[in-house]
């Protein structure tokens, strides 16, 4: 932050010191030629700067595009226990086993903890909405769309923007538990 200082006190200072030369230039020197002269002097000074305030702002610019990517890959490895726990949760509930492996025990656990470390505000929220309503004798249906929520803010945390119509739910179903949740959903 103090870098952002400088470098405005430094720009008002640039800036300041070219309208004082171009006034200087205009009313107190007589000849034209020199004039003349210190207007080009303006001319070049201002190029420079504009050059050297280009390449500052790009540089920045950059490092900020590539600190938005490092973010994005870290919330992707997270979110990615997310949908491991997930998807060994459904294919557990297909084969008609309760419980839960260690497998999605660990898998959820590292959830969380990234979660603490990279989710939005937003997004912890929606988690401990969704983690609330798994709650036993609970209609299954209510839980997959309470997911379906879950799962949208986890995308517009990617960057992904999903419409209302869209249910991520119903990729991991078959089709008549597909239909039924849309059917509920309305």
């Amino acid at each position: 932050m103090r870098k952002n200082y400088l470098q405005y006190l430094w720009m008002i200072f640039l800036f300041l010191l070219l309208c004082s030369l171009l006034i200087w230039g205009i009313i107190f020197v007589p000849k034209v030629d020199d004039k003349i002269k210190i207007f080009g002097i303006v001319a070049v000074i201002m190029a420079a700067f504009t050059s050297v305030l280009t390449v500052t702002i790009n540089n920045r610019k950059a490092k900020e595009r590539e600190y938005d990517l490092h973010v994005l890959k870290e919330k992707q490895k997270v979110y990615n226990h997310f949908y491991n726990t997930l998807f060994v949760l459904f294919s557990k509930d297909k084969k008609n086993k309760d419980g839960l492996s260690n497998r999605a025990i660990s898998e959820m656990t590292q959830f969380k903890q990234g979660l603490m470390n990279w989710g939005s505000e937003n997004l912890i929220k929606e988690f401990i909405k969704y983690d609330s309503s798994l709650v036993p004798g609970r209609e299954p249906f209510e839980v997959l769309i309470d997911g379906d929520k879950f799962l949208k803010e986890l995308r517009k945390e990617m960057g992904f923007n999903d419409s209302k119509d869209l249910s991520l739910m119903s990729i991991i179903l078959d089709n008549n538990a597909r239909n039924v949740l849309l059917n509920k959903k309305q």
